[in-house]
């Protein structure tokens, strides 16, 4: 009698076979906080998916996954969801922990020595350095398309 196959989810054949279940990948933090800050944004609109789909002049599937945490969309697309919505995209960079916390610690950012001393040399112009005119990468090379087709006519002819 041939062996009967079932399909089972990773999880239900993991415990079957005696291994802990497997569990699927969580989301990324940042996308969960976009995704939940343009729903906001949409509900405190008060648009269904489809009107703020068509106010975005966006398709209404588009409009879903940014609002699921697993996907990011980018940052034009914000731009563009908060400025229909009325609002502006802002992006900041916080530190993770408070800036004293860092001069206070032993080996903290104060008793290293600071990353550069001083700022780069300046470097020299490059247009200073070009003769004038045009390089000889910069000009069209003899066999062009029309001096191509020049040519085949006067073959012709």
């Amino acid at each position: 009698m041939p062996a009967v196959l079932e399909a089972r989810p990773p999880s239900v054949a993991a415990a079957a076979a005696g291994e802990p279940p497997v569990e699927p990948p969580r989301p990324d933090e940042l996308a969960t906080d976009v995704a939940k800050a343009v729903r906001e944004l949409r509900a405190n609109a008060g648009l269904s998916e489809r009107a703020a789909a068509r106010l975005l002049g966006t398709s209404q599937t588009q409009l879903r996954r940014m609002e699921d945490p697993r996907y990011l969309p980018s940052l034009r697309s914000l731009a563009r969801v908060a400025a229909a919505y009325g609002h502006r995209l802002q992006v900041a960079f916080e530190p993770r922990v408070p800036q004293g916390a860092l001069r206070a610690a032993p080996g903290g950012a104060k008793d290293r020595p600071p990353l550069r001393a001083s700022p780069p040399a300046p470097k020299p112009a490059k247009a200073a350095q070009r003769s004038k005119g045009a390089s000889a990468r910069t000009r069209r090379p003899a066999t062009t398309a029309r001096a191509s087709r020049a040519a085949r006519s006067r073959r012709r002819a």
